[in-house]
């Protein structure tokens, strides 16, 4: 039987669970007063729920004419399920006005780099020493991902 997922938009009070799922997932977690302000700024936020359990979400930022992917978080029980595919769609289809989608990714996920490029982004370049040394990594690399929803729905139109 398949689960029951809950995709919706995030709000303040999603903070509590958000903060924890992240925690448990990123080595370089965010604190919660930094969550509630990205928030209280304007920032935008996906969540996927199961019952009363947050299972993965998806932060964003809109700078202008483009939107900053900040995390991409799904909870280790429930990977490779297409949660955090659900979540990028949903996310792509409530910016195809903008002119193009931005993430970060560390240079050795190359798992993560292929589910981005499933998805259409492309590889721009790196930003050298963008993540900091952690218990379990090592300063790293960041290969920089975009999406342009603009030239890709019309690349759509013509197929």
């Amino acid at each position: 039987m398949a689960a029951d997922f809950i995709y919706r938009n995030g709000n303040i009070d999603d903070i509590e669970a958000v903060f924890r799922l992240n925690r448990q997932v990123f080595d370089e977690a965010w604190s919660k007063d930094v969550m509630l302000q990205s928030l209280q700024v304007g920032y935008d936020l996906q969540v996927c729920y199961l019952d009363d359990m947050l299972v993965a979400y998806v932060l964003s930022q809109d700078v202008l004419l483009e939107t900053q992917i900040m995390q991409v978080c799904v909870h280790q029980d429930f990977r490779r399920l297409g949660v955090a595919k659900q979540l990028m769609l949903q996310l792509m289809q409530n910016k195809q006005d903008m002119e193009n989608l931005m993430l970060e990714v560390r240079a050795s996920n190359q798992g993560a780099q292929a589910f981005y490029a499933a998805l259409g982004f492309e590889t721009q370049g790196v930003r050298p020493n963008y993540y900091s040394k952690t218990s379990r990594l090592p300063r790293e690399d960041a290969v920089i991902m975009s999406f342009k929803p603009c030239v890709s729905q019309s690349e759509r139109a013509k197929a």
